[in-house]
C-alpha cells in the first residue's frame, strides 16, 4: 500500500533541534505508513535524519534553490497571471502588507508587555531586534496600528492564495504531499508552502514552537487544520489573542523534555563530571547564559560567582559550570580567562544534542539564568531555579534592564508561580545560592505548582503524542484526497 505523505517543514535551528533531536523523529521513522520529507535551511539536517536509518523519512533545503529555480511565468496559465498580479500588487503598495507589519499590528493590538518594551528601545536597538524576528518599529504600524478591522485587511492580502514562489509549486508536485506539518508556524519562510496547500485544499498541521510565542511573533498563519502547543497555558492564549477553535488545539507535553522522565538515556554522574574535568564529589551550579545581546551583564556575574566559589563562601567541593548560548559567537571573547577547572568550567556553545543537556541538569544543585527556557528545564527536574533580576557591575536605561524579561506575558506566571527566585542585587545572589544548597527543597512546592501550569503532561510521551496526532492529521489528508 502507497504511503501517506508528510511535507514538514523546520524552518529555523530550534524547529529543526526539537525534532530531529528528540524522541519525534524515533517516533516518525517506527510509523512505516508515513513518507516524511523535511524541508531546512541547514544541509547538516540530513545527516541528523539520515541517522535513523529509515528508508522513509528524508531532507530536502527550505530555501529557494541556489540556481533560482522554475521561472515566474512557469506552471499553469492561471497560476502564473494570479503570481505576476500579486507581485504588481506588492510593489505599488510598497510592502505595507508585509510580514512584519502583520506581526507588530496584532501584538499592537493586543498590547503584549514585551511588544511594548522593544517599541521603546532605541532605532539600532529596534533594528537588531528585528533581525530575531521581534518586529517593533512603530512605522511598521502605519497608519491606525491599533485597528483590527486593518489587521484582517493586510492580512487577507499578505496570505492570498494569489501568492506563490514557482519553486514551492513545483516541490508540491513532486512529493504530492497529503499533509503540511509545520514546525515554528509564525516564520515568514512559511508563507509560499501555506499558499500552496491552500491552494490544493490539504489541511495543516502547525505546530507553535516555544511558550512564548503566542504572544511575542505575532498572528498565525490561515488554514490551520490542528494546531499542538506544550501547555494548557499556550492553549489558553491560542483560543484568547488568536481565535482558535478550542477542539483544533491540542495539548501534547514538551518534546524536548521527554528525556527527563527517561534517565537511563542519559549519562550517570561518574561519567559527565569526568567529561567536565571535575572531581566525582563535586556540586555543580550551572550558570545557562544568553548571547551577547540579551546577556551583557552576565560575564560580569560570572566572575563574581567564580570570585566568591573560590573563597569558600558557599562551602567545599562546589563547582561553577558556565554554559554559553547555542548561537553565542562572541564567548570566547565575552568569558576569556574565566575557565578555571575545578573552580569554573565553560562549556563552548553546543548546538542540538538534548542529552548533552539534559544530562548536565539532571546533575545540578541549582541552575541560574537571566530568564530563558533553560530555568523552566531546572524546575522540570525539581532542581532549584534562581532568575538574575539585576544587571551585574554597570547601571542600565530601563529598556536595556534584565528585571524587565520577567514581566512579559509568558515569563510573568512562572514567577507568580513562586517555583522561580528572582535575585535583585549580588547580596542577595549570594545567600540564595547558600540558602538553596543548604536546602534543595526550599520552593519545591512553587516548582511543584509552576510544572503544573507550565509543563504538564510531563509524562516522557510528548514526541509520541506528535506523531500520533501527525499521523491522524495526515490519515484525514489521505482519506480526503482519495474521495
Amino acid at each position: 500500500m502507497a504511503r501517506t505523505r508528510v511535507l514538514f517543514l523546520l524552518p529555523n535551528a530550534m524547529a529543526a533541534r526539537n525534532v530531529l533531536e528528540t524522541r519525534v523523529l524515533d517516533h516518525l521513522a517506527a510509523a512505516p505508513d508515513l513518507e516524511v520529507r523535511f524541508l531546512s535551511h541547514d544541509p547538516a539536517d540530513a545527516a541528523r535524519v539520515a541517522r535513523v536509518g529509515a528508508e522513509h523519512l528524508s531532507w530536502g533545503a527550505i530555501q529557494r534553490p541556489a540556481d533560482g529555480g522554475p521561472g515566474l511565468f512557469s506552471g499553469p496559465p492561471a497560476l502564473a497571471a494570479r503570481r505576476l498580479a500579486h507581485r504588481v500588487f506588492q510593489r505599488l503598495t510598497g510592502g505595507v502588507a508585509g510580514f512584519g507589519n502583520l506581526v507588530y499590528r496584532f501584538n499592537e493590538i493586543h498590547q503584549f508587555v514585551g511588544h511594548g518594551q522593544k517599541k521603546a528601545l532605541p532605532p539600532e536597538r529596534r533594528a537588531r531586534e528585528a533581525l530575531a524576528g521581534n518586529f517593533c518599529e512603530p512605522s511598521l504600524g502605519r497608519p491606525w496600528p491599533q485597528s483590527r478591522g486593518l489587521l484582517r485587511l493586510l492580512y487577507a492580502a499578505h496570505h492570498t492564495t494569489w501568492y506563490s514562489e514557482p519553486w514551492v509549486e513545483e516541490r508540491f508536485d513532486q512529493f504530492r504531499p497529503h499533509l503540511l506539518a509545520i514546525h515554528h508556524l509564525q516564520n515568514q519562510p512559511v508563507r509560499p508552502y501555506v499558499s500552496a496547500a491552500r491552494r490544493r485544499g490539504l489541511p495543516i498541521l502547525g505546530i507553535v514552537g516555544s511558550w512564548d510565542q503566542p504572544t511575542t511573533k505575532g498572528p498565525l498563519c490561515p488554514g490551520l487544520t490542528r494546531v499542538l502547543v506544550q501547555s494548557q497555558r499556550m492553549r489558553q492564549e491560542l483560543v484568547q489573542f488568536h481565535k482558535l477553535d478550542p477542539a483544533r488545539v491540542e495539548v501534547t507535553g514538551w518534546p524536548q523534555m521527554d528525556l527527563y522522565r527517561q534517565p537511563e538515556r542519559l549519562p550517570e554522574r561518574a561519567a559527565i563530571l569526568a567529561g567536565l574535568g571535575l572531581p566525582a564529589d563535586h556540586r555543580i551550579v550551572i550558570f545557562g547564559l544568553n548571547g551577547a545581546r540579551l546577556g551583557p551583564h552576565e560575564p560580569a556575574v560570572a566572575a563574581h560567582l567564580a570570585r566568591r566559589i573560590g573563597e569558600g563562601a558557599f562551602g567545599p567541593q562546589l563547582s561553577l559550570l558556565v554554559r554559553c548560548h547555542p548561537n553565542d559567537t562572541q564567548w570566547q571573547k565575552r568569558l576569556a580567562g574565566l575557565h578555571d577547572p575545578p573552580r569554573v568550567v565553560v562549556t563552548p556553545p553546543e548546538p542540538g544534542r538534548l542529552e548533552v543537556l539534559a544530562g548536565l541538569l539532571r546533575q545540578a544543585a541549582l541552575v541560574l539564568a537571566s530568564s530563558g527556557s533553560i530555568l523552566l528545564d531546572a524546575i522540570a527536574l525539581d532542581a532549584p531555579a534562581l532568575g538574575l533580576a539585576f544587571d551585574g557591575d554597570p547601571t542600565l536605561d530601563y529598556d536595556r534592564i534584565v528585571a524587565r524579561f520577567y514581566e512579559m506575558d509568558h515569563y510573568a506566571p512562572v514567577v507568580a508561580s513562586g517555583g522561580l527566585r528572582l535575585v535583585k542585587s549580588y547580596p542577595e545572589l549570594d545567600e540564595a545560592l547558600r540558602a538553596y544548597l543548604d536546602d534543595p527543597a526550599r520552593d519545591a512546592q512553587g516548582r511543584a505548582r509552576c510544572r503544573a501550569e507550565q509543563l504538564e503532561p510531563f509524562d516522557g510521551r510528548a514526541s509520541e503524542r506528535v506523531v500520533q496526532l501527525i499521523r491522524a492529521e495526515a490519515r484525514r489528508g489521505r482519506e480526503a484526497a482519495d474521495a
